[in-house]
């Protein structure tokens, strides 16, 4: 047995090192620099990869998570760490140019690190670690993917048709007509989508973490479609600077609203699957009846959102932020709290049983806040209020300062929630209270840490960088 592990470890590091020797010297050969360090940087990248994360690879698509946060992190490390920190002590906008010229070294590392050598070891990992999970079903991904792709092209085709703009797209070039641009747009949706299922399947426990997977994967399409895979399509020099990632930071929006409409969906139809052939068995069932469930997360949500709101309006305050008219401040305190309370019932709807713990829930509290930055300022409320969607780095950029809020908002929600469900869990004295989509307590490899890195590091990040 120790033998067998032994060998079984040794080819994790030739396929790590080898992986990350490919990837290295296409890094060196996109970004025209010297082939030394890339194979150097990349080596080392796959090395550390199949000792240290390979049993928390426990399916590709926890591979590729933690292969595109431990890119981003060897990027700050290696690339751009000195000039945050003096950024963040003292800003400087010669501080934040000498970041943004580091751009294209983070998109080499996830496109050509991060991406390879978290796919490989990630299949690799799971074939190794099957017990660390739920089971994985063919059928299940296929057919829960598959039409969550379909269901999320058609509502997003449809919405980005009304407003003549196929973020999916960017980078592809000119269509001749607008039916040829939804078309493609839709072969694009859906190829996200029938992959999702594929690779996360055993990842996603509801509609809320399903959420946060979407973002997280959607924002790493962007990385891979516009900057590396489209250009190369149309034998186009491949350009990864930051002035031309802020061309398409419109885009980047699109990907990450694409990618909460296809964690819903995927979340929808799984739970589908799920229903009908596996909670077929009474013992499987829920102890409480899901209308009486989704009152109580309701009520729950609202109490949490009322309170988040109430804690968070100091800095909505301070930003200027404040729904309503700039003059009149209750007013848009009234509606700042009466929009908490309705987004804390979707939270109550959409992460309950989603966190074990404290951290865990203030984790996806925070990633909810950031995902509804996104979706509120940057989209719905201008949309409402003047009928047209500002996506340029600009707007993003004078919108940054609410993020805070958000976040605030976010944790103070998802800390007062789980209050509420762990008291309530425990005045039923039951242990089915609380349960987990087919775990029983918090899964030590979970990549639930490494898909908070990425996507709350890199969508605060990148509207300083691209704005």
């Amino acid at each position: 047995m120790e033998a067998e592990n032994a060998r079984s470890r040794r080819m994790n590091v030739v396929l790590g090192i080898g992986a990350g020797l490919a990837g290295g010297s296409i890094r060196s050969l996109c970004l025209h620099a010297s082939l030394s360090p890339g194979l150097l940087t990349g080596g080392a990248f796959g090395l550390f990869f199949a000792l240290f994360l390979i049993r928390r690879a426990t399916s590709p698509g926890a591979g590729l998570i933690w292969g595109a946060s431990t890119a981003f992190l060897l990027w700050i490390v290696q690339e751009a760490g000195e000039s945050l920190f003096k950024l963040s002590a003292q800003p400087s906008p010669l501080m934040l140019q000498d970041i943004r010229q580091r751009f294209p070294e983070l998109v080499g590392n996830l496109v050509c690190l991060g991406l390879p050598v978290g796919v490989l070891l990630g299949l690799r990992g799971a074939g190794q670690n099957e017990s660390a999970g739920p089971p994985f079903r063919w059928g299940r991904a296929i057919v829960a993917g598959g039409f969550a792709g379909v269901a999320s092209g058609l509502i997003f085709g449809y919405w980005m048709l009304v407003g003549d703009f196929f973020p999916l797209l960017a980078g592809l070039g000119n269509f001749r007509s607008q039916t040829m641009a939804v078309a493609a747009q839709f072969a694009v949706a859906l190829a996200i989508g029938a992959t999702f299922g594929l690779l996360f399947q055993r990842d996603v426990r509801g509609y809320g973490s399903c959420m946060g997977w979407g973002v997280g994967y959607a924002m790493l399409w962007w990385f891979a479609e516009p900057l590396f895979f489209f250009p190369l399509v149309r034998h186009v020099p491949l350009d990864w600077s930051a002035e031309h990632a802020s061309d398409l930071f419109g885009p980047l929006v699109g990907h990450v609203l694409y990618g909460l409409i296809l964690g819903i969906s995927y979340a929808t139809f799984d739970r589908i699957w799920v229903r009908l052939f596996i909670q077929s068995d009474p013992l499987n069932r829920k102890p409480e009846g899901p209308g009486l469930r989704i009152l109580r997360s309701l009520q729950w949500g609202l109490a949490a959102g009322f309170t988040g709101g109430v804690i968070s309006s100091p800095v909505m305050i301070a930003t200027g932020m404040l729904p309503g008219t700039h003059h009149r401040v209750v007013e848009g305190l009234f509606l700042h709290l009466l929009v908490s309370s309705l987004i804390g019932m979707n939270f109550g709807l959409l992460f309950r049983d989603e966190a074990s713990n404290i951290g865990v829930g203030i984790g996806w509290g925070w990633l909810f806040g950031l995902m509804w930055w996104y979706a509120g300022p940057m989209t719905l409320l201008p949309l409402l209020s003047t009928g047209v969607i500002d996506w340029r780095p600009s707007a993003a950029l004078s919108l940054l300062p609410s993020v805070a809020g958000h976040l605030i908002y976010g944790a103070v929600t998802a800390f007062i929630f789980l209050a509420i469900e762990r008291q309530f869990s425990r005045q039923r004295k039951s242990a089915a209270g609380i349960r987990k989509a087919e775990t029983d307590g918090p899964n030590p490899f979970s990549p639930t840490p490494a898909l908070w890195m990425f996507v709350l590091g890199l969508g605060i990040l990148l509207p300083v960088l691209l704005g």
